[in-house]
């Protein structure tokens, strides 16, 4: 878009919008009004006007999708709303975009009556998948100096309900491990050198399948992957985690003949290593993909489980094999 362009009114450039609420709607009244509108464009915002069409506000689609069904929208909008004339330019409207880092900005007339947006898609000459943006961070929108995140109300008591289970699936992995040393406490008790490498080997499996879990969120974010290519890739990552197990277990296993405690306990943390590092790295790179299959978030729970599967069975494995190889 050229400066000429730029210095054009945003009048003509307004885009209708669809899914429009009115200020005395419930939230059910405004679900089943967005329910039975024919969308064919993406929606950013839920502008709210009263029955003279003049702008109110904004509902985030969070508040509306969480707030009870009996909730008028004149309880849960946002009346501080920023807009724009249709008789300012183009160059405005982009200032005003890029300052407040909006994805769309609502016009009004000379008496606040709500005509239309001009959204980011104006000057980028195509549309954009916003969702994609939000993925990856060398997306247009950050060239641009726009950041996505949602500019709405947000609720200490919401993120900490959110957040906390799976805080507690680390808090249940880490007694796990406790209680496998429980179990396997004679072979440690003899052979100190084994407890000396437990932090190395937790180390390992956590960093190789928290590599392989990201190569899958890469993987399932891709377009139109079909599943032989899908196979043919986790088989390569399949084939790269044993490289890696292999070299880190013959690097420790090696360098823990130092200690001076003869062989076999070397070959115990080598082995252990091989064995736990490349089931650790199976299931950070199958996990994503079965949450993704079971229609859940794969970037929020992947992590914290993959985690907590790493270290309880790195755990066993180290010290169940240790046990049966040295005792």
């Amino acid at each position: 878009m050229s400066i000429t362009d730029l210095q054009q009114k945003v009048a003509p450039f307004v885009i209708p919008v669809k899914t429009t609420l009115w200020v005395d709607h419930t939230v059910d009244d405004a679900l089943a009004h967005i329910r039975k509108t024919q969308l064919d464009d993406q929606i950013f915002y839920l502008y709210v006007t009263d029955q003279d069409k003049r702008l109110k506000g904004v509902v985030s689609t969070r508040n509306l999708l969480l707030s009870p069904a009996t909730s008028k929208i004149d309880q849960i909008l946002e009346d501080q709303i920023i807009s724009i004339s249709a008789d300012h330019s183009l160059q405005q409207a982009k200032e005003i975009l890029t300052q407040h880092k909006l994805l769309a900005l609502p016009v009004v007339d000379e008496i606040g009556r709500f005509l239309g947006i001009i959204d980011i898609q104006l000057y980028l000459g195509q549309a954009v998948d916003v969702a994609k943006a939000k993925r990856d961070s060398t997306d247009l929108f950050q060239v641009l100096g726009l950041h996505l995140e949602e500019s709405k109300p947000r609720s200490t008591w919401l993120f900490y309900k959110t957040r906390m289970p799976w805080i507690f699936c680390n808090m249940v992995g880490g007694i796990a491990c406790a209680i496998i040393s429980r179990v396997f406490e004679i072979v440690l008790l003899e052979v100190i050198l084994l407890a000396m490498f437990i932090p190395l080997v937790l180390t390992l499996s956590e960093s190789i399948s928290m590599q392989s879990m990201t190569y899958s969120l890469q993987l399932i974010h891709k377009p139109k992957v079909s599943f032989k290519r899908s196979l043919f890739q986790i088989f390569s990552e399949a084939k790269m985690v044993s490289l890696l197990a292999l070299t880190s277990g013959i690097i420790v296993g090696g360098l823990s003949l130092l200690w001076g405690e003869g062989w076999r306990p070397p070959i115990a943390i080598a082995v252990g290593i091989i064995i736990s590092v490349t089931i650790s790295g199976a299931i950070g790179a199958a996990m994503p993909l079965v949450l993704h299959a079971r229609k859940l978030d794969p970037k929020v729970a992947s992590g914290p489980v993959v985690l907590m599967l790493a270290d309880v069975i790195t755990t066993a494995i180290y010290l169940g094999l240790s046990t049966w190889w040295l005792l």
